[in-house]
């Protein structure tokens, strides 16, 4: 029987990543190899892509017993188990082919079981997508800008106006406007090959707001009227990688 035993150093960051996962399916499978922890999940639509990747480092215990386990589970009824958790507790999960211990330890131990789950995994064909605009930035500005678009409307606008200049635009009934320049303290890497401009639905964008309470820094890469890809690089290692196609006026 196929087993792996898994510890998290911060539940608390384990949650949020379920918690953008729970905006766009209903059910995942967790792949857990030598090679670290990787979970895919594409929405109903086919509009967000969702990508998981931990490898075996940002653990603080991982043991895996077979070539592949594979853990699947309803997402948001994990997430309200995991969210029970506070701030320095750890996740400790042990899985074999029929059932998963999720335990969140910390002053006490609340252990969870469940059934795993035979959940299939989307086959998604590699995309070759050439990014003209790559900006690398600390998360807060860009949550903030997405705040302040929600306000005015339901459309996001990126737009890199020149080799110097970004702008974050709500657009709706109003327009709120953020503009980023490459000398900011914020950014940490600003690379513009061709101006561009392009817009995402903010629903789909506030899917991934959680992820900013985990990652130290985002990328955020576009070109003309062309899919964002967002990556958010985790503390204890490892990244989120969010692929969202563009809104069709």
């Amino acid at each position: 029987m196929a087993r792996a035993r898994l510890s998290y150093p911060d539940a608390k960051s384990f949650y949020n990543m379920l918690d953008s996962i729970s905006k766009i399916v209903d059910e995942v499978t967790m792949i857990i190899t030598n090679e670290g922890v990787r979970a895919v999940a594409l929405d109903p639509a086919h509009v967000a892509l969702i990508t998981i990747e931990l490898p075996p480092e940002s653990f603080i215990e991982y043991e895996v017993e077979d070539e592949e386990v594979r853990l699947g589970f309803n997402v948001a009824n994990t997430a309200k188990l995991i969210k029970r958790g506070k701030k320095g507790d750890k996740l400790d999960i042990e899985v074999d082919d029929e059932r998963v211990t999720w335990s969140i330890v910390g002053a006490t131990i609340k252990r969870y079981r469940v059934l795993n789950l035979d959940v299939p995994v989307p086959e998604i064909p590699e995309a070759q997508l050439e990014f003209k605009i790559r900006i690398a930035m600390i998360v807060d500005p860009f949550k903030n800008a997405l705040k302040d678009a929600e306000a005015v409307g339901d459309t996001v606008e990126l737009e890199a106006l020149d080799e110097s200049t970004f702008v974050i635009r709500g657009v709706g009934a109003a327009t709120a406007e953020a503009k980023i320049r490459s000398d900011s303290p914020a950014v940490v890497e600003f690379s513009v090959d061709e101006p561009g401009k392009s817009a995402y639905s903010i629903d789909y964008l506030k899917h991934v707001v959680s992820l900013t309470k985990v990652a130290d820094t985002i990328s955020i890469e576009f070109s003309q009227d062309m899919p964002l890809r967002l990556q958010f690089q985790l503390p204890a290692g490892g990244k989120v990688t969010y692929l969202l196609a563009p809104k069709v006026a």
